[in-house]
């Protein structure tokens, strides 16, 4: 008998001849539902709850666009450039076969998201709305990422390197072979779950200005992410020589985020500074 755990178990809920329900796709879906929920709990002062709804509808369509796209064309790009039709479609021409959307990039998603709070959603409401609105949805989503690490694990994929550890586990089902190997979706997940009580914890003690948590959680998610990838096993067929694609992503990303929001800041501190005077 190995002396490692197994991870053998199905990754769908429910499955027939006409539905499978996914691990994956509820524990997606609770994450975007408790999203709303904070969104509108914290901003029911500042925002009209339709405001808020339809916004955070057009998030979850540009974050689900960037995830795709992402995942396509850096993850897979040697397939879905001889089947672009594939990427935003739902089956496999030559078979027919029904697939749905598998493949998100999580890199994709928060470069639609910033991309459209930045270009769209700060036209349309005061700069320290926008921000407030910017640091509840940045903190909310660790719990987001979080389940959908969950949700990874569930399905046997982001498999991590092999190692020997007695907290290793061994994962038939992925495609590689049938050794030992890190959780690592289950080492993200638990470190964003820290970082996120992190944050509530020391927000009940200390307030702070309104535009930098969401500054310090992508900081720290990001850093924390590129140190992970080291635990994970390659997953582009993009070749790098000394990192991964995950960690390139993570440095464009961090500096993309960086200048966009220094930009903005801006103008929050030339409206608190008429506010002062």
């Amino acid at each position: 008998m190995s002396q490692f755990f197994v991870w053998d178990l199905s990754p769908f809920l429910y499955t027939s001849d006409f539905i499978s329900i996914r691990y994956y796709s509820l524990l997606f879906g609770a994450g975007l539902f408790y999203l709303l929920y904070r969104l509108g709990k914290d901003l029911n002062e500042d925002l009209d709850k339709d405001f808020i709804d339809k916004t955070f509808f057009s998030l979850v369509l540009c974050i689900l666009l960037g995830s795709r796209l992402f995942h396509c064309l850096l993850y897979e790009y040697g397939y879905y450039s001889n089947n672009l039709l594939e990427i935003f479609i739902p089956f496999r021409l030559g078979s027919y076969e029904f697939i749905g959307f598998q493949g998100l990039s999580s890199h994709g998603g928060f470069a639609g998201a910033i991309l459209y709070f930045f270009l769209v959603v700060r036209k349309k409401i005061k700069i320290r709305t926008f921000y407030k609105f910017l640091d509840s949805f940045v903190l909310n989503s660790l719990i987001f990422i979080s389940l959908i690490r969950i949700g990874n694990f569930f399905n046997s994929e982001i498999i991590g390197k092999q190692c020997s550890y007695m907290f290793c586990i061994i994962f038939p089902s992925s495609g590689y072979s049938i050794v030992p190997r890190h959780p690592v979706q289950l080492y993200e997940s638990i470190f964003y779950l820290i970082l996120f009580f992190s944050f509530i914890i020391s927000e009940s003690r200390n307030s702070r200005k309104v535009g930098t948590t969401a500054f310090y959680v992508v900081s720290l998610a990001i850093t924390g992410r590129f140190f992970l990838e080291f635990f994970k096993e390659g997953q582009s067929d993009i070749f790098l020589e000394f990192i991964n694609m995950g960690q390139l992503l993570s440095f464009i990303l961090f500096f993309l985020f960086f200048i966009i929001n220094r930009y903005s800041l801006r103008d929050l501190n030339n409206e608190n500074n008429k506010i002062i005077n």
